[in-house]
């Protein structure tokens, strides 16, 4: 069997990573001797963090018309025909085509946030699957919503023949059969497969010189978010900067900036704003940035030995969820309250652990809700206890519902 998995940008993404390890690790001993061919925008660096014989990462040319120049957009169409005017474009569609399954992943690509033109090229390869009649099954997403109606309807179109759409949290299950009125049964609510990542166990604390009677904070900056939301860099580097001098001055916490997102556009590199903040509190050494060639699975492990974790990059938020650890998330998105909103009463939510950007930006609404969580740390790590085995056994529930699909049984 081979299945083809799409709406994968780079493991430059270390949710990107987290996403693709946790589906397939999930996958492997629910359909046996199965090939995985991953459609990415960086394949040879993907495959050199994951270096597997059943793994195959390929750059996705199914999108190339959505980029190209119009003389070009002409010569691949024209190659339907005669193929040596775009014969990576003709292969990459046979590799869809001649699949059993396409998996659509990515967390949170169909959407309005990222662009018209990205919705549409993580739409492009389902729609080439749907004309061969391949089973597309959409996969652990937060979808919408959206925004505007050409976005709306392009996805609807497509969303209306896939064989089984999973969703990571409530938020979006409503949408998409209330809203987008799309059927219940082939609409089903598991949760974000990075619930399943495996932190990579190591002497962590001691690595960063943070004591055990002093609180070490980790911090997710996003270098992208003021892009996608349209929003003030500096007033979102101020508010950082004040987050960094308040954890410092109220609660003498040691602070490790983790740069989840490690893209070679410097409009999406975490590493650029956590070293700006770095520079400037003149390289205190109580603010340290985890800036090796960390891993998804490293990044948990040392937010795992976190007291408690403040966090714009989704997955860096789930890392800390998931390892049961006071997680604080500032959102923009239906993703932020959706998946906090499966994990807490919504009382807890709106009071500590969603700071939603524009009041995050503000001075005061943030370091309130900020202060309040760490107050309420206890009370919110015992929730997360009691509720992640069930948000586990969900994360799973996306895999049964492929396995079932594609070969039947229990």
């Amino acid at each position: 069997m081979k299945i083809v998995i799409t709406g994968i940008t780079s493991f430059r993404n270390r949710g990107v990573e987290a996403l693709v390890t946790t589906s397939i690790e999930q996958l492997r001993p629910r359909l046996p001797d199965t090939r995985y061919l991953v459609f990415d925008r960086m394949p040879e660096y993907d495959a050199s963090r994951m270096s597997a014989p059943d793994v195959e990462f390929k750059l996705d040319e199914t999108i190339r018309p959505l980029y190209a120049s119009r003389l070009r957009r002409t010569l691949l169409q024209l190659s339907d025909h005669v193929e040596a005017l775009g014969r990576q474009y003709q292969a990459s569609i046979r590799d869809v085509e001649q699949a059993d399954a396409v998996m659509a992943s990515g967390g949170d690509v169909f959407c309005s946030e990222y662009g018209h033109q990205s919705l549409l090229s993580h739409l492009r390869p389902l729609r080439i699957a749907q004309r061969a009649k391949v089973p597309v099954f959409i996969h652990a997403q937060s979808i919408g919503p959206f925004k505007n109606e050409p976005d709306r309807r392009v996805f609807v179109e497509v969303a209306q023949q896939v064989r089984h759409i999973t969703v990571r949290e409530r938020m979006t299950h409503r949408y998409l059969t209330e809203e987008l009125g799309l059927p219940g049964e082939r609409v089903t609510l598991t949760a974000d497969p990075a619930f399943l990542l495996t932190p990579c166990a190591a002497p962590w604390r001691e690595h960063y010189h943070a004591p055990p009677e002093k609180p070490l904070v980790a911090l997710s900056t996003s270098q992208a978010i003021c892009t996608w939301m349209d929003s003030d860099y500096d007033a979102h580097f101020k508010a950082w900067r004040r987050t960094i001098r308040w954890l410092r001055e109220q609660l003498d916490a040691r602070v490790i900036l983790i740069p989840h997102v490690q893209e070679l556009s410097s409009r999406n590199d975490d590493r650029i704003l956590a070293t700006a903040l770095m520079r400037d509190f003149a390289f205190d050494p109580h603010l340290q940035l985890a800036g090796g060639d960390f891993g998804a699975g490293d990044f948990k492990g040392i937010i795992s030995r976190c007291d408690l974790v403040i966090a714009e990059r989704m997955h860096a938020a789930i890392a800390g969820l998931s390892s049961g650890v006071p997680t604080v998330v500032i959102g923009y998105s239906v993703k932020s309250e959706g998946i906090l909103g499966d994990l807490f009463d919504p009382a807890v939510v709106q009071d500590s652990v969603l700071i939603p950007l524009p009041d995050f930006l503000g001075v005061d609404p943030a370091l309130q809700r900020i202060s309040r969580a760490w107050d309420r740390r206890e009370e919110i790590a015992a929730g997360l206890q009691q509720r992640l085995p069930e948000v586990r056994e969900r994360a799973g529930l996306s895999f049964d519902v492929i396995r079932q699909a594609l070969i039947g049984g229990g």
